[in-house]
């Protein structure tokens, strides 16, 4: 036995000096830094950013945070708490200094910092390199369908933080009292924190099932002992999550999104709230991420801890769940599974990412060359849309047509598409009031209902129009309800720059 460990030793390749073990973990971390920075680069993409920005502006102009609407005429006064105002008055407080260029600038910092502290995480935890770097591309691949500039944006960072927390708690207990003040920032920054809860959960199971940071291969078994310390954990995060505006009406408010809550509905008409095609090429790097992780904790699962394994389950039920998810749940799983990939690897066979023996030098060369041509490209891709001085914005927003109507005298109300609520709001706001924006949980299932029935054209939606007395309204050019228009007796389009349309009653008078 003994002789088979020591041949099992001599087999291994010897490790790289600590100098350039230092050296390349710099370089996998500047490696994800750089690669956070080009998926946070490019044009602005996202829909309710701008209601967003709103509700900061707003809050710093009155020093105050309002909790009923007032941007919109279906829903006026309407609750919704402040599930996100700080990332909102961050938001607007960098508008206020660079303009639409620093929603880019924005997206581009959270992007380099979870990217860059997943890398040096995974550093951390002993990584190969090679692992390492595939795990990022991957991620990055994963999250960039969703590096919108929105508070979700900072989720990455708390939950990394959090499980990084929780990791090391067997051997430093006094980290567990970071719980209650980092779920103080979170209940403030995203309605997020509540994912947070359900990982403290699984935590606690395995503190109390499990043997703290051994793997399962030691045993499973109750300890009453940890029960305590696993309680006091989880009312610190309540506990934490309740220093927001409205107290424990923030957590109840949050949990109705979950299945069998009254925003639930909204899980089967949103996109972003629906399961991800897990078959389709822009999912690739989700499914990878997910299933292929979860699929080595299963088999490596003696050399895992029971909250790691629990972990991952709730990651992929999550990320298959939730389209949306996508991007945090990529990376909290890279964070599991690509340590465990990688010490599998090794044991299977050393030289594969390892270090070849007599061959240090030769084998940091081309990894150093091979890190620095990758960044080189990556930062070459950020700057050309600098140089190039190519647009933020594109043809998604109706610009236009927006400055079209701020232009002419309409009556406040509208009917609006969904997807262009909040850019109106932007825009538009306080002398028009919108119709629906991306606040779907704020207007309730009945006026999403009606909002589809003008949308689609379906029978009825001059009847619904009427009903809310909407006398005009801006559709996208692709909208059943532009054919339905112009076929009508009582309506008329009168714009049309091929994105936008807007229409309103011949018997209208406007100037």
């Amino acid at each position: 036995m003994i002789a088979h460990e020591q041949r099992a030793k001599s087999d291994r390749p010897p490790s790289p000096p600590a100098g350039q073990q230092r050296v390349l973990g710099a370089l996998v971390v500047t490696f994800g830094i750089v690669l956070g920075l080009m998926i946070g680069s490019g044009t602005l993409r996202s829909y309710d950013v701008w209601w967003h920005l709103r509700l900061g502006q707003d809050i710093i102009a009155t020093d105050s945070i309002a909790l009923h609407d007032g941007y919109s005429h279906t829903a006026p006064g309407g609750y919704r708490p402040p599930q996100q105002w700080l990332f909102e008055v961050l938001q607007a407080a960098c508008y206020s200094i660079g303009g639409d260029a620093s929603l880019v600038w924005i997206r581009m910092l959270f992007g380099a910092l979870s990217l860059g502290l997943l890398a040096w995480l995974l550093v951390r935890r002993r990584t190969s390199y090679l692992v390492a770097v595939v795990a990022l591309v991957l991620t990055a691949s994963a999250s960039m369908p969703y590096m919108t500039c929105r508070p979700h944006l900072a989720m990455p960072l708390f939950l990394l933080g959090l499980v990084s927390i929780l990791q090391h708690s067997a051997r430093r207990p006094g980290l567990l009292w970071l719980v209650p003040a980092l779920f103080a920032w979170w209940a403030n920054v995203h309605a997020s924190f509540t994912v947070g809860m359900a990982v403290i959960g699984v935590w606690a199971v395995g503190e109390v099932i499990g043997k703290g940071d051994e793997p399962i291969s030691a045993g499973i078994g109750f300890r009453a002992q940890r029960l305590p310390t696993a309680l006091l954990v989880i009312a610190g995060s309540v506990a934490g999550s309740l220093i927001n505006p409205v107290g424990f009406g923030l957590i109840t408010y949050s949990l109705d999104y979950l299945p069998g809550g009254q925003f639930a509905y909204h899980a089967k008409t949103i996109q972003e709230w629906m399961p991800p095609d897990v078959t389709a090429l822009e999912t690739a790097a989700t499914t990878v991420l997910l299933l292929g992780g979860m699929l080595v904790l299963l088999i490596r699962w003696r050399h895992v801890r029971l909250f790691e394994l629990l972990l991952g389950a709730l990651m992929v039920a999550m990320g298959l769940k939730w389209g949306r998810s996508a991007m945090h749940t990529c990376i909290v799983m890279a964070w599991l599974a690509m340590p465990v990939l990688s010490t599998w690897l090794e044991e299977v066979s050393p030289t594969l990412i390892g270090w070849r023996p007599g061959s240090r030098q030769a084998a940091a060369g081309v990894m150093g060359v091979a890190f620095a041509a990758v960044m080189l490209v990556s930062l070459l891709s950020i700057a050309r849309p600098v140089i190039a001085k190519r647009a933020l914005y594109t043809n998604i927003y109706p610009v236009a047509a927006a400055d079209w109507i701020a232009a002419h005298d309409l009556p406040p109300r509208m009917f609006n598409p969904y997807h262009w609520g909040g850019y109106l709001i932007h825009r538009l706001y306080p002398r028009y009031r919108v119709f629906i924006d991306g606040r779907v949980d704020l207007y309730g299932r009945d006026v999403f209902e009606d909002w589809q029935t003008v949308r689609y054209a379906d029978d009825g939606w001059e009847d619904v129009l009427r009903k809310y007395g909407v006398t005009w309204g801006v559709l996208a050019s692709f909208y059943d309800t532009v054919d339905a228009v112009k076929s009508s007796k009582d309506w008329e389009i009168i714009y049309d720059d091929g994105t936008a349309v807007i229409f309103a009653r011949k018997d209208l008078e406007w100037r």
